[in-house]
């Protein structure tokens, strides 16, 4: 379906099997996360990831990437989501969620780090789009993402969080790289759908074809 192409960014930006890289070793790959992690995701000391919310959204993310392996408990994709994040092991964890499992990741997120707490926030600019951001932490830290927009929280986040390399795994369209990239910062990401992550490589490269 057209409302799945994206665009067609990635006609125009394939990405082959070893992803893609950027001078500063930025890197990001189309990667399904029951697979190995990619060694180069254990950079990221900072994480924010957008998760499918549910088993319906799971899946209809996989009917999108043209995948037939639909999973039928979503319990199997959360649990392995953390398994990443424990190999990782980031500093600051900040996790976009639904209300219909926030209480089951804020509890996962609470037996990792000792400062938990979530923001309320919308998607796609529209304030009947409800959604919350998680921030897991070592250290604790007020922040001012309260009622922000997902994409005003991840820019806010990408300019003034203290990290080194921000990492996503499920990149999705690419707004953490992107934000990063527009911060001067490094990331490092993986996405299942190729589709969707060449939207990213294709707005890099038009901003670097300005300078």
């Amino acid at each position: 379906m057209a409302k799945w192409e994206y665009g067609g960014a990635y006609g125009r930006y394939p990405i082959g099997p070893a992803g893609f890289t950027y001078p500063d070793g930025s890197q990001i790959a189309v990667h399904n996360i029951f697979d190995t992690l990619p060694e180069f995701m254990l950079q990221a000391d900072l994480v924010f990831v957008d998760p499918p919310w549910n088993l319906g959204n799971l899946n209809t993310f996989y009917t999108k990437a043209e995948r037939n392996d639909h999973l039928s408990e979503f319990e199997m994709f959360y649990l392995r989501l953390f398994e990443c994040i424990d190999q990782i092991e980031p500093r600051t964890l900040y996790i976009e969620m639904g209300k219909e499992y926030l209480g089951e990741f804020l509890m996962l997120c609470k037996e990792r780090y000792r400062w938990v707490t979530f923001y309320n926030s919308t998607y796609y600019r529209k304030r009947d789009n409800l959604c919350y951001i998680i921030r897991a932490s070592s250290k604790r830290k007020k922040i001012p993402l309260d009622y922000l927009d997902e994409e005003e929280a991840i820019k806010w986040i990408c300019e003034n969080e203290d990290y080194a390399c921000i990492g996503d795994l499920c990149m999705g369209t690419g707004l953490v790289g992107w934000y990063a990239y527009m911060a001067g910062k490094k990331f490092v990401g993986t996405e299942l759908n190729y589709k969707r992550l060449a939207v990213l490589v294709e707005r890099i490269a038009k901003e670097e074809a300005k300078s």
